[in-house]
């Protein structure tokens, strides 16, 4: 594994908190500064962790949750868009050269954080707490793509081949670092708050822990089938309505400064599906396309979020879709014949200087409303449900007054008697909630639950959803005895720890 600290990158230029455009510069050489304060590190450790929620980590998944294929006729060359890259993650073609930035920059962002932690834990633990808990983000997501990953020695700068720990029990060891992150903030007090570098919350600690407690929810939620799991669920919730704050009640959004100046200023996820700050459409907002699961399903209880994220076919067709890994010459996914990203605005294209959405309210409500329904917390299934559906909304701009219809409907309402599953319930509109938002945790719950029931697998590939990711190349090349270690992993076959 290699330890480096790609400051061009990460942290970006010399952190200033009178200029937005400085946190944003990733042009700017920060070596030429003589020191990289706790401030430098916060806002550009933030910064790429939004760009990976948003875009790296969220890509991959939308894919493989069912949501987005890719219209045949596009391709070119631009990273992530081109006809290639898509037709690798439609064919499920899982090599060690694929998906590989979800591993490196995660990893990269791990040391950064660690780097501000021991910076900070002793004059500065607000600091501390946050790069504790967003460390425990991202090696929880590393687990979930990969399984057994280094973590005890993954931030050692004098190990460079660290050794490997079990997918659990790097679950445990990253809810103790949240944990350890919640306690930090709480023992901050008012000292050294860092009211600008925090592009999330701003300082403002109570936030902070309900996002770690909505983050450790996620993490548990995901052990749901896991039958030796139950004691450690059960003391793992217990802290957490110990500690009291409870969860999140907002969207979370981080915002440095977007502005339209520059393509690396912009909301990434704007930048990526929409427009540059030329106003020229990207190659992902060109390739993009509903599933036509996905459209199945909106259809199927008339949902007015499907007009707002996406828009009719150029043809005049109407809303249509395409069938994942379909690389043949077919018409029907012509880019004129199926439905591109609805933007800005409405929908998920917001404007190139909104915030990139970290965790959504709607998550938030649905991972309660699924922990309260298997009696794990208190409050009520049905409203915390319903929450769900109504932040979601919110969110993709459909007027509040939509939902009292909506919610009346036989494959909507909670408590309709032919609903009697009531996960599946949950899950189901977890799932059109989270489109173009969350595609790891769609991937996830259909690897945990088959749900959404029906989902197809790609056209193109012998084999249901893929269950995990290979080892990067630049890890086998580096670190090659521990990952021979973890055996011939395939993909399509190998699962992760908290899969059935």
């Amino acid at each position: 594994m290699k330890k480096v600290i790609l400051y061009s990158t990460l942290i970006v230029s010399a952190f200033c908190s009178a200029s937005c455009k400085k946190v944003l510069d990733i042009n700017t050489n920060p070596n030429a500064s003589t020191t990289v304060t706790k401030d430098m590190l916060l806002a550009g450790s933030l910064l790429t962790t939004a760009r990976l929620e948003t875009n790296t980590i969220n890509e991959l998944g939308e894919f493989w949750g069912g949501y987005w294929g890719k219209a045949y006729d596009i391709s070119g060359t631009t990273t992530g868009a081109s006809g290639t890259t898509l037709d690798l993650i439609g064919n499920y073609s899982i090599i060690d050269n694929f998906a590989t930035d979800i591993w490196e920059k995660s990893y990269t962002n791990i040391y950064n954080y660690t780097l501000l932690q021991q910076q900070t834990q002793a004059n500065a633990p607000f600091y501390s707490g946050i790069a504790k808990i967003v460390k425990g983000l991202h090696f929880l997501q590393l687990v979930d793509h990969y399984n057994n990953i280094p973590f005890s020695k993954a931030s050692d700068p004098g190990i460079t081949q660290p050794s490997y720990d079990k997918g659990d029990v790097v679950y445990a060891g990253a809810m103790d670092l949240i944990s350890s992150g919640i306690q930090d903030i709480k023992n901050a007090g008012t000292t050294a708050i860092p009211a600008t570098s925090d592009i999330f919350f701003k300082g403002n600690g109570t936030l902070w822990v309900k996002f770690a407690n909505t983050v450790k929810l996620r993490a548990l939620l995901r052990q749901s089938q896991l039958s030796d799991k139950g004691a450690y669920i059960s003391a793992e919730i217990a802290k957490i309505n110990a500690e009291g704050s409870g969860y999140l009640t907002a969207d979370v959004l981080a915002n440095p400064g977007f502005t339209s100046q520059a393509d690396n200023q912009q909301n990434p996820f704007y930048t990526a599906y929409f427009r540059n700050s030329q106003g020229i459409a990207s190659a992902m907002f060109n390739a993009v396309r509903p599933t036509r699961f996905l459209l199945s399903k909106y259809d199927g209880v008339n949902d007015p979020r499907k007009a707002l994220i996406f828009a009719e076919a150029t043809n005049g067709s109407g809303y249509k879709g395409v069938l994942l890994g379909q690389n043949t010459t077919d018409a029907t996914q012509n880019a004129s014949a199926t439905s591109a990203l609805r933007g800005p605005s409405a929908g998920l294209i917001k404007t190139a200087t909104s915030g990139a959405l970290i965790f959504s309210l709607a998550e938030s409500y649905f991972l309660q409303a699924e922990a309260a329904q298997r009696g794990w917390i208190g409050g009520e299934p049905k409203t915390l449900y319903e929450n769900g559906i109504k932040a979601s909304f919110s969110y993709t701009g459909v007027p509040a007054t939509a939902f009292t219809a909506y919610n009346l409907q036989t494959g909507v309402a909670f408590d309709d008697p032919s609903a009697t599953n009531k996960i599946e319930r949950i899950i189901n509109q977890k799932w059109l909630a989270l489109n173009g938002l969350a595609g790891l945790e769609a991937w996830s719950d259909f690897r945990r639950l088959g749900l959404p029931k029906g989902m197809p697998s790609s056209v193109a590939a012998a084999a249901t959803t893929p269950k995990r990711l290979r080892y990067p190349a630049s890890e086998v090349s580096t670190n090659a005895a521990e990952v021979q270690k973890q055996g011939n992993i395939n993909g399509l076959v190998n699962t992760v720890f908290w899969q059935q």
